[in-house]
């Protein structure tokens, strides 16, 4: 996986969130990762984690992969148009 231009991230979503802005760099390090990991790595709230996850997702920069894993715990990865 390429690692993203961080600045030009940070323009192209400045409607995000902080959260989300911080969760999406989280994914770009060290995605796919479950809503709890990118709390952990982001320093958040596993709530707050939950919701930049699901505004990314609502974006269109995230998805989650695998919702059916044994802890049946939801994983999220960058999509390739946040890749991009």
């Amino acid at each position: 996986m390429t690692r993203v231009d961080y600045a030009e991230v940070m323009s192209e979503s400045e409607a995000l969130s902080c959260a989300a802005k911080l969760a999406r760099v989280v994914l770009d390090n060290c995605g796919p990762l479950s809503p709890a990991e990118v709390a952990e790595e982001a320093r958040l709230s596993e709530a707050d984690a939950a919701d930049a996850l699901a505004e990314l997702d609502d974006a269109g920069l995230a998805e989650c992969v695998c919702g059916l894993c044994e802890t049946k715990e939801q994983v999220y990865a960058l999509t390739e148009r946040a890749e991009a």
